[in-house]
């Protein structure tokens, strides 16, 4: 069932108590909702869930994290992938649990989901998970942010960044704007491109500038300076994050047809002549062209020019994260 408050939807369904090998076990599920995400908000994924075999325990956040703790026959991985959450780490807890972190859908929902033996069992599991993923002993190698942190104009075309990004160089670095570095290298390397896709597709989902131009949308990546890195960092990337989306994939709209030096932080020189485009793929169409970092903004300038020159009808700039000026050397 369902009950309304002045902002925010509550759903706590009765769940029969489950009895396994004659053990009775005690189970709930309850989650909120902002009540204007109720229509969007897919609650059937925690009946999916609750139908699990074995003992869980499972967390959702309203920053779209949940955790969890489950027993090693609980089947949360398939479940999870079936729609669409993503699974970001999982490892032993001990000899029969499992304990990880993932992303869910876009909508803000808050809630508890579990199936233990007793009322002490739920506390002590509980403790675990907030002590793992929410205490100052906290150590997540990366954040999962999920709303784009801001937005800048670029040759008149908007652009959104989910990140401040601050050189390597800089020094005292907090240790949030390390974790973004972290993510920001393994994706230049073309490492945790599932994670990155799924961030980034939160991310877009829920602005207004996808709902109006997703249906003649094409995700196009900026290129790398070399057809290895190039594709090491965007092949499955925009494959996956094309997919979430429901867009074109525009991988192959530019050829790299020689590698060249690195061209960062560079002004006036041309760094398209060794990029052959194809516009069958983005003639007409509204292009999102993405990339990790955006600095001085001369590489996204450059692609929306030409993009726009060869036929594209609009160009939206998206960025992992934005270089943050810095008087540190």
């Amino acid at each position: 069932m369902s009950e309304k408050t002045t902002d925010k939807a509550f759903f706590r369904p009765k769940i029969p108590i489950f009895t396994a090998n004659d053990s009775p076990m005690i189970e709930n599920l309850a989650i909120s909702v902002p009540f204007s995400e109720v229509e969007e908000a897919r609650v059937g994924n925690y009946f999916r869930l609750s139908d699990m075999p074995g003992e869980f325990l499972i967390v959702q956040k309203p920053d779209n994290t949940f955790y969890f703790l489950c027993a090693k026959d609980c089947d949360i991985v398939n479940i999870c992938h079936s729609f669409d959450w993503y699974i970001v780490s999982k490892d032993a807890f001990n000899d029969r649990l499992t304990i990880g972190i993932g992303l869910a859908d876009k909508e803000s929902i808050e809630g508890e989901l579990y199936r233990v033996p007793d009322e002490a069992t739920l506390s002590l599991w509980r403790d675990i998970l907030r002590f793992t993923f929410e205490s100052d002993f906290v150590r997540r190698f990366f954040l999962y942010n999920t709303h784009f942190k801001g937005k800048l104009r670029i040759d008149g075309a908007l652009c959104f960044y989910i990140h401040d990004y601050y050189p390597t160089r800089c020094k005292d670095m907090p240790v949030a704007d390390r974790k973004t570095s972290n993510l920001v290298f393994r994706f230049k390397d073309g490492q945790q491109a599932a994670l990155v896709a799924k961030i980034f597709s939160l991310c877009i989902s829920r602005m207004p500038f996808f709902r109006e131009k997703a249906a003649n949308a094409v995700l196009i990546p900026i290129p790398a300076a070399t057809r290895e890195r190039h594709a090491a960092r965007f092949a499955r990337f925009c494959s996956l994050l094309a997919r979430r989306l429901k867009i074109a994939d525009g991988f192959r709209a530019t050829w790299i047809s020689e590698d060249r030096e690195q061209m960062k932080g560079t002004h006036g020189q041309d760094k398209l002549s060794n990029l052959i485009f194809h516009p069958v793929y983005f003639k007409d169409r509204d292009v999102f062209l993405v990339d990790d970092i955006v600095s001085t903004g001369e590489n996204f300038t450059q692609m929306k020019r030409e993009l726009i020159r060869l036929g594209a009808k609009s160009v939206t700039g998206l960025f992992l994260g934005k270089t943050v000026k810095t008087e540190n050397k």
